[in-house]
């Protein structure tokens, strides 16, 4: 009779992709299915090596997912968690959501002791709390009732299933692993051994996906080789095993399940899911399951032969024909069936080539719309990266190897560099247009990646006049220092904003007094703050739409799909 538990990590609830609401009710859907899954298979326990939520701090919607999710376990199957990186407080003097699922007896949370170790407050034979010393109060958690392992009755085996939890370090994983290989054996002794060892952990293996940002290399893995029988990862959602693809005489001992909703296209072509593993007084075999999720789909089109934007679109619409069946195809896959009908898959639609007409003709939203009302689509998902002659102009001046990265596609920073040092040449700074260039790069990314505020790079702004352009316009000497306060402040009268738009030469006092004369004669008093800031000439034909995550706080809605539900919640 063998013990079977079910393996899955990085279930990520609370993913609001794209930021379209039945995505995020995706990622419970998955989950949900999943815990179904196990029950139906009969299993006596459930791991989840880390990121159950996508994020620490939690709207109660997500949450009241994850408790409707968990109550499809019954009470005697056990769901074993440790952190990831998504789900775990910086400051453990915090409670975290964990915890508290922890506390309502809806998981079993594992958590080592690994930062009171390396500052010397506890010794490594107590990098893993026993239950012993969490139930007394001596183990990790605000409350200090986090055990590091538990022991799981197996039958079949002479001793326990041992399952030990070691919560995501980063780019300290290594060292952890270190002292999990010198304090397991250590806890082992002291505990009485175990009948077989599993170690859940958040971290990835270079050597198996090595372009994904993984820590560990394998050499850093081989002195838990002879430890552990079972390491069970979470991290990359990628599956994988190893090391050596379940050889007779080295069976592979580490497994990576993937996620087990896609989270970009790249992601939906790998078989996502989940491990069914039976434990065996002869061993342990793990049996990979795919998972059943939305469908994604990639839709490329080149630009290239069309000289006009009605040419493009009736091409367009010919290619999205010839692409329809597809799509269909894919859907109609089981793992993409809900209830037994396809569900709406997201398309990844991609953009490219030479645009032989104005970029302004090119009509994304009409595009988009042909995608949907073909295949019904949940969201389109676009990119554009197109050139137009004007953007050949720009490469010509560049260095035509570093313009193209190896694949052939464009480098848009260089590219981006490029214009604005053109912009800058028309502008009274330039004798210095690679400074300019510089500046103006830093306020794109103000406002697009550190979402400010045009107050905000009004600022950067004015700092960078009196630094780095010193001794330029606005950074003279004079004896009117309210007229170079008001000046400093944004007013500008527009005898001085046509001159310096056309580039010509300004005298910053004169402009200044005739802003401080036009100031003092209105009856309203003139806005001084940035409200935008653009950093788009006309000239910039490339555009790249590739959607980042919101940080908005999506309103509270039921993410489960479930609508109100009048079961107890206690």
């Amino acid at each position: 009779m063998s013990y079977t538990f079910l393996h899955t990590a990085d279930i990520h609830l609370g993913h609001r992709q794209y930021n379209v609401g039945d995505r995020e009710t995706d990622m419970y859907l998955s989950f949900r299915q999943t815990l179904s899954d196990a029950v139906d298979r009969d299993v006596d326990v459930i791991l989840i090596p880390g990121d159950l939520f996508d994020s620490r701090d939690l709207p109660p919607t997500v949450l009241r997912a994850a408790e409707r999710a968990l109550r499809v376990v019954p009470d005697g199957i056990p769901v074993v968690v440790s952190p990831g990186n998504h789900d775990q407080n910086l400051n453990r003097r915090q409670v975290t959501w964990l915890e508290y699922l922890d506390d309502r007896g809806l998981i079993t949370l594992l958590q080592s002791a690994v930062d009171d170790v390396s500052s010397g407050n506890r010794p490594l034979e107590e990098l893993f709390p026993s239950p012993e010393m969490a139930s007394a109060g001596d183990g990790t958690g605000v409350g200090g009732s986090v055990p590091g392992y538990v022991d799981l009755s197996v039958p079949a085996l002479d001793g326990p299933l041992r399952v030990f939890g070691l919560e995501y370090r980063g780019g300290y994983i290594d060292t952890a692993l270190e002292d999990a290989a010198e304090a397991i054996p250590e806890i082992n002794r002291r505990d009485g051994h175990p009948g077989a060892t599993v170690l859940m952990a958040h971290f990835g293996v270079t050597d198996e996906v090595p372009d994904l940002g993984a820590a560990v290399s394998y050499p850093e893995l081989v002195p838990l080789e002879e430890i552990v029988d079972y390491l069970a990862l979470g991290h990359i959602h990628k599956p994988y095993e190893g090391p050596d693809e379940g050889a007779s005489d080295r069976p592979n001992w580490y497994f990576n399940p993937g996620s087990l909703e896609a989270h970009d296209t790249r992601e939906a072509t790998w078989p996502l899911g989940y491990y069914e593993t039976a434990v065996r007084a002869d061993g342990i075999e793990a049996t990979h399951h795919q998972s059943k999720r939305r469908p994604f789909s990639r839709l490329r089109f080149e630009v290239d032969e069309y000289d006009t934007w009605p040419a493009l679109r009736e091409g367009f619409e010919a290619h999205l024909d010839g692409e329809q069946a597809a799509i269909e195809e894919q859907c109609e896959r089981s793992i993409h069936r809900a209830g037994g009908d396809p569900r709406a898959p997201v398309i990844d639609l991609r953009i490219d080539g030479h645009l032989s007409f104005d970029r302004r003709d090119l009509d994304i939203d009409v595009l988009e719309q042909l995608v949907e009302d073909a295949t019904g689509t949940l969201h389109v998902q676009t990119q554009v990266s197109v050139t137009t002659a004007d953007i050949l102009d720009l490469i010509e001046d560049l260095n035509e190897g570093a313009a193209f990265t190896d694949t052939g596609a464009l480098r848009t920073d260089l590219l981006e560099a490029e214009v604005f040092e053109q912009v800058a040449t028309n502008t009274p700074y330039a004798s210095d247009t690679e400074a300019m260039a510089e500046t103006l790069g830093r306020a794109k990314e103000l406002v697009m990646d550190d979402g400010a505020d045009g107050e905000a790079v009004a600022d950067y702004l004015r700092q960078q006049r009196r630094g780095t352009f010193a001794g330029s316009v606005g950074n003279v000497e004079h004896e009117y220092p309210e007229t170079a306060e008001t000046a400093d402040e944004g007013g500008v009268d527009e005898e001085t904003f046509r001159a310096v738009h056309a580039g010509e030469p300004v005298d910053p006092v004169e402009a200044a007094t005739r802003s401080t004369g036009e100031t003092q004669d209105d009856t309203e008093p003139a806005s001084s703050a940035t409200d935008t800031v653009s950093t788009t000439s006309e000239s910039v034909d490339i555009v790249s739409s590739e959607a980042g995550e919101t940080v908005a706080q999506p309103p509270l809605t039921d993410v489960t799909g479930e609508g109100a539900s009048q079961e107890d919640e206690d």
